[in-house]
């Protein structure tokens, strides 16, 4: 038994109600294809089907199967053989065809049924002249039957059992055809008119007129199409092109990101590289302030091995307690903290502590996974050597205390001393002296001149002691004013001669008081060098050494050269340093102290020349 649903059929277009359609077949695969879509979307909108067999035995067994299939109490699809429609009782009656067509749609109607579709196989007709005469005005009267009647008519005919001459004829009586398996309307369709030999001359006209005005369309449509089927074509090219172009940028795009990508995680590898080598230590700690990550240097300075550690509270590896204990959580947020050199102690895993300056700006520089990271420096060594350098800076305090109440009191014996050796020569010269003889009275001479020469180096040493005890009081300072009026007072202290050359505007920042003891020890020190000089000249001024200025005083007097073993002694890099005198001594010393340098310059024989520095 052969099945219906072994066919696939395509769509046939619109049918509607009273459409009267002619098909033309030739073989099987022409007639199944349209036939069954007819039937079954009739039966789907509520549709009787009726199918009156003509020639077509297979189609006939197809239809009784899906007959046989369908349920019995359906009626959507009814069949009527040959001699109970077309040729009953062996005669065919158009009049008979016609009433039983009307009863056909009316039962339909009355068993529920929206319309009505009826193919009617037109092979019936072909084995006699006379039938196939008769089939011009049955398909008229179908026409005017169809367009009466809620019904669909599809008449079929094969190429193969009529003329074509025939089958042309009957195809104009049909308003619609199906044609490659579509239905449409029928170009040469001729309506019924009074006078068949005008009404066939003027459809012909009026066909050829129409067929030949749809041609004209047609190809001015072809036309029409072809332009935007070409501008699509350009359209679409330059589409593909641009599509092309695109793939090439994304490429070249995707290659680049690539790059970047590859540069970007090189980059993430190297600063993972250098956080865990860098010579600080590095604590990064998630949302609960536990240890999320730490570098090589913590492993260093605690002992401990990162799988030791991490996950532990921030509070279980630093060594703080009572307040700092507060002052750490409060100064690591979860967005982020901002502080610098925050000093907290660390445990160690040998039970030791160290104190680790540490530092948080996670708040500026986020790092995913990271709510805290931050970086200490052990400090431990250098709070040890502060302690250290503070306790001898305690010590160094105290003894330069002690050396200053020692110079106090041997300056204060010294003077005193010296002032009762003037006072015992001048007393004994007083009592004595017309009884000493000439050397006695020359040695006591001098031993009192001497004793007056050394009470004013003592002096200004008294006077250096109590003025670095005060400490210094920088201020501006003429040192040409300061030397002018040293030099006036030394030209009135003995009636020789001395010329001072003393250059103007010199001014540098110091302790006037100290700096004005220097003067008077520089300048007095080169007025008794010059005793014996019969022209002596004393400079003061500035010069440039070595790119730096420097501030000198010089005179023309006798120096070691001629008088060995006095005054000035060792030499460094072309320059002597003071290092005997008690006045130069205390230069020396307030030089010193305003962080300067003081040296002599070589001049054996032409004088000498004291340099000195701020």
């Amino acid at each position: 038994m052969e099945d219906t649903k072994e066919l696939e059929f395509a769509d046939i277009g619109t049918v509607n109600c009273h459409d009267h359609i002619c098909l033309i077949y030739h073989g099987e695969g022409e007639i199944y294809h349209p036939v069954f879509p007819f039937i079954q979307k009739g039966v789907a909108i509520g549709e009787r089907c009726i199918y009156l067999y003509g020639s077509e035995d297979r189609l006939e067994r197809l239809l009784q199967n899906a007959v046989s299939s369908q349920q019995e109490d359906s009626g959507a699809l009814i069949l009527f053989p040959l001699e109970d429609f077309w040729h009953k009782d062996g005669v065919f009656k158009q009049e008979r065809v016609l009433k039983l067509l009307h009863k056909l749609c009316a039962a339909a109607i009355d068993d529920g049924f929206s319309g009505t579709r009826v193919i009617c196989d037109m092979g019936w007709a072909a084995l006699e002249p006379k039938r196939q005469e008769l089939l011009q005005r049955i398909e008229r009267e179908l026409t005017a039957f169809a367009s009466q009647n809620d019904v669909t008519l599809l008449c079929l005919y094969n190429r193969e059992l009529f003329p074509d001459e025939t089958i042309l004829e009957l195809a104009k009586l049909h308003p619609q055809v199906i044609v490659g398996g579509r239905t449409c309307s029928n170009p040469f369709y001729f309506p019924a008119a009074s006078d068949r030999r005008i009404r066939g001359a003027r459809c012909e006209l009026d066909v050829f007129m129409a067929t030949a005005q749809r041609m004209t369309t047609l190809l001015a449509e072809s036309d029409r199409l072809k332009q935007e089927l070409e501008q699509a074509y350009g359209a679409l090219a330059r589409k593909i092109y641009e599509n092309w172009q695109e793939e090439d940028s994304l490429r070249a795009n995707e290659k680049e990101m690539q790059e970047k990508d590859e540069a970007l995680l090189e980059h993430k590898r190297k600063l993972q590289t250098i956080l865990q080598h860098i010579p600080a230590m590095l604590m990064a700690f998630d949302s609960g302030d536990r240890l999320a990550a730490c570098n090589h240097e913590f492993e260093r300075v605690t002992g401990f091995r990162v799988e030791e550690v991490i996950g532990k509270p921030m509070l279980e590896l630093l060594h703080v307690e009572g307040e700092q204990r507060e002052e750490v959580v409060s100064a690591h947020p979860r967005d982020g903290g901002d502080y610098r050199g925050r000093e907290w102690s660390l445990r160690c895993r040998d039970g030791s502590v160290k104190t680790v300056a540490w530092s948080n700006i996670s708040r500026y520089v986020p790092i995913r996974g990271w709510s805290n990271w931050i970086v200490g420096l052990d400090v431990s060594a250098k709070l040890h050597a502060e302690n250290a350098l503070k306790g001898l800076h305690d010590e160094l305090e105290a003894r330069n205390a002690e050396l200053e109440a020692f110079g106090k009191a041997v300056s204060h014996d010294l003077s005193g001393r010296l002032a009762r050796i003037g006072e015992d020569c001048r007393e004994m010269q007083k009592l004595y002296g017309s009884d000493l003889s000439t050397p006695c009275r020359e040695l006591l001479q001098k031993v009192g001149v001497a004793a007056l020469e050394l009470a004013g180096p003592i002096a200004a040493l008294q006077r250096l002691t109590a003025l670095a005890a005060a400490g210094l009081q920088p201020e501006e300072v003429d040192l040409s004013a300061m030397a002018s009026e040293i030099a006036e007072k030394l030209s009135d202290t003995v009636a020789r001669p001395v010329t001072f050359r003393i250059e103007d505007g010199v001014t540098v920042t110091g302790d006037r008081e100290m700096l004005r003891l220097a003067m008077e020890q520089l300048l007095e020190n080169a007025f008794n060098c010059t005793v014996g000089v019969k022209h002596p000249v004393i400079k003061f001024g500035t010069a440039q050494v070595k790119g730096e200025r420097s501030f000198y005083v010089s005179d023309n007097g006798p120096r070691p050269g001629e008088q060995p073993g006095k005054g000035i002694v060792g030499k460094a890099e072309g320059q002597e340093r003071i290092s005997s005198g008690i006045g130069l001594a205390t230069v020396q010393r307030i030089i010193n102290l305003h962080r300067g340098r003081f040296w002599c310059a070589d001049q054996t024989g032409r004088g000498g020349t004291l340099y000195f520095q701020f």
